[in-house]
């Protein structure tokens, strides 16, 4: 009897079985491919090509098709939603890469644009950089810590600092982008003293204020 065959089986508890139906839930959304490979006679031949479905009438397949570009580009223009996949695709795909290899990058890249729904695309192109700054990070970490030089590891280390504040400035961008430019500052206390004045209202730069003024320790804002 095999080691695996005396193992003891058991049950998922609650949290594990909350966990996979909320996995299963948002599975059902999953974006699918844009490309495929076809495999040739032998592993030096084969072709790249657009993944439409066949299933479907040429009208649907298409309209289907150009929705899925839209969801991994914000792009409403398929032609050029593909383009603004494929570079980033490019961008993360090795110099060598076999062209089986190409088409998965793209399709994961366009997976990942999409797990953040760009709406157009502007937020397209802020979100395709997130994916690529953050993929070539976690590659520049990962050289850091199998090289046994500190002077490479630093550099390493550097450039994925470098890579990390750019994810950053991005992500802060998109985020300010799908605002309108609003900038929002929360407040969370406010302490006013024995004689002093609380301003409660909006307060706006180069404008007029809307306000109330409360006056001792007890001023309600």
């Amino acid at each position: 009897m095999s080691k695996k065959e005396v193992q003891k089986m058991r049950e998922l508890s609650q949290s594990e079985k909350s966990a996979i139906q909320k996995v299963k839930k948002l599975g059902a959304a999953k974006q699918k491919d844009i490309f495929r490979f076809v495999e040739g006679i032998d592993e030096t031949e084969g072709h790249t090509e657009l993944a439409m479905d066949d299933r479907l009438s040429t009208i649907d397949s298409h309209d289907e098709y150009r929705s899925r570009i839209f969801e991994a580009s914000g792009c409403v223009n398929q032609l050029v939603g593909m383009q603004s996949i494929i570079k980033a695709g490019e961008a993360l795909t090795p110099s060598k890469a076999s062209p089986k290899e190409i088409a998965k990058v793209a399709n994961m890249t366009a997976q990942a644009v999409a797990e953040m729904e760009p709406r157009d695309e502007v937020e397209g192109q802020l979100i395709s950089q997130l994916v690529v700054l953050h993929e070539q990070a976690m590659t520049w970490l990962g050289r850091a810590l199998r090289v046994d030089r500190a002077d490479f590891a630093n550099t390493y280390l550097n450039g994925a600092s470098k890579l990390l504040t750019r994810h950053h400035e991005t992500l802060s961008s998109l985020l300010k982008y799908r605002r309108g430019g609003e900038q929002r500052v929360h407040v969370e206390h406010v302490h006013v003293h024995n004689g002093g004045k609380a301003i409660v209202g909006n307060v706006e730069s180069g404008g007029g204020l809307n306000q109330k003024v409360g006056e001792g320790p007890h001023a309600k804002v």
